[in-house]
């Protein structure tokens, strides 16, 4: 386990590295070609079906850590290419997404939740409920309950129904056992178990929207 934390601590390093090195850059052709090359090294294939394939695609072909690499080389070239204001929020999504699908990964998560709340702020008006629940495990593992409370409720503002039932009864129990965690790491988070357990019970009293209350598209 601590030799795993310590890889994934000296691939962000690295990481962190490449992007310094692609913001000296001058030129958007030379950034793209330098993203490209680690993409092709690390994931095995062009940063480009990156952008093009499904995100469940994506996760299927890419290993953990392959994953984290593409997620991050993706918000790095939406950050540092001068890209049309669509391209870069989509290219954006789908880096928040590839990341919010490691929620099972415990160093990841501890490691990136900072990065990803970042991320998930940025796109937030374009993520769905399931992409926000990803999200909420994701903070969960990385003890970030803060970040978690605010993904759950979040979440369940865009769902209604049955999926709704299902969320919340989820959101209940990430919030009681995340409200037994140790005092250090609440304090961590500004919150403390009575705050999370609140919040439990205020979804438990709560009821689902009726359909005809849904919003419609605009």
């Amino acid at each position: 386990m601590d030799f795993e934390k310590d890889y994934i601590l000296r691939l962000i390093q690295m990481l962190g590295d490449l992007m310094r090195r692609v913001a000296s850059l001058l030129d958007d052709r030379e950034r793209n070609r330098m993203l490209d090359g680690a993409c092709r090294e690390w994931c095995g294939m062009a940063l480009e079906a990156g952008e093009k394939l499904a995100p469940d695609a994506l996760c299927d072909l890419l290993a953990p850590e392959p994953r984290l690499v593409m997620a991050e080389l993706l918000a790095g070239k939406a950050d540092a290419l001068t890209l049309l204001a669509d391209t870069a929020e989509d290219v954006r999504l789908r880096a928040v997404r590839l990341m919010a699908s490691l929620y099972a990964e415990g160093n990841i998560c501890e490691a990136r939740a900072g990065r990803l709340a970042a991320l998930k702020t940025q796109t937030l008006e374009a993520l769905t409920a399931p992409d926000l629940m990803n999200c909420a495990r994701f903070f969960a593992q990385g003890e970030r309950f803060d970040e978690m409370e605010d993904a759950l409720f979040q979440a369940l503002e865009k769902e209604n129904g049955e999926q709704w039932e299902n969320m919340r009864a989820e959101a209940v129990a990430m919030l009681r056992r995340a409200a037994k965690a140790g005092e250090h790491t609440l304090a961590y988070c500004n919150m403390t178990g009575q705050e999370l357990r609140e919040s439990a019970r205020e979804l438990e009293a709560e009821a689902a929207k009726p359909a005809h209350e849904q919003e419609s598209p605009e």
